[in-house]
């Protein structure tokens, strides 16, 4: 009878030591699955901040960096954006050939969809305009931001700190 009373406490020892090891295992796995996601995340995180930016890497034209900027400055509030285009057009116009005109538009409104703070532009552009504007041309370019934030009733804060930013990044 003793024995097996002992081989009883033995299977049972045994399963309780089975389930501990289970329940580690469990908490183990649970814990490689967390950072697993959070390194997923961080993973995504970079890829999609070098696809957003790609999209601006490729630019070298410090006027269709400026049309991107105008674009993205007036996607900032919703009821400029479809004010924007005609207005950049405009003032384009003695900067971008005429035969161009349309390429150039179409390419720097679709660029600026994928910017998602017209701030990014400023710091992405910003050595293309500091080497290649004049201080005139960087001057007219701050005027062209300011007409476009103009074409909102009221101005965002986006748009001002992005205006702002602007005046900065050209100013030094």
């Amino acid at each position: 009878m003793h024995i097996i009373a002992f081989l009883g406490v033995v299977i049972g020892a045994i399963g309780v030591w089975y389930w501990r090891f289970k329940a580690m295992r469990d908490v183990g796995s649970d814990v490689v699955d967390a950072v697993g996601r959070a390194r997923g995340a961080y993973r995504m995180h970079n890829f999609r901040k070098k696809a957003e930016s790609s999209v601006l890497a490729s630019v070298d034209d410090p006027a269709l960096g400026a049309a991107i900027f105008l674009f993205a400055l007036a996607n900032e509030a919703d009821s400029a954006a479809h004010l924007a285009g005609p207005e950049i057009r405009r003032q384009l116009t003695n900067i971008v050939p005429a035969d161009k005109m349309d390429e150039f538009i179409a390419y720097a409104e679709w660029a600026a969809k994928s910017v998602i703070d017209a701030r990014d532009c400023v710091r992405r552009f910003r050595p293309l305009w500091l080497d290649n504007l004049t201080t005139g041309e960087r001057m007219e370019l701050l005027d062209m931001a300011q007409a476009i934030a103009a074409l909102t009733p009221n101005r965002t804060q986006t748009q001002t700190l992005a205006i702002e930013a602007l005046d900065t990044a050209l100013t030094k």
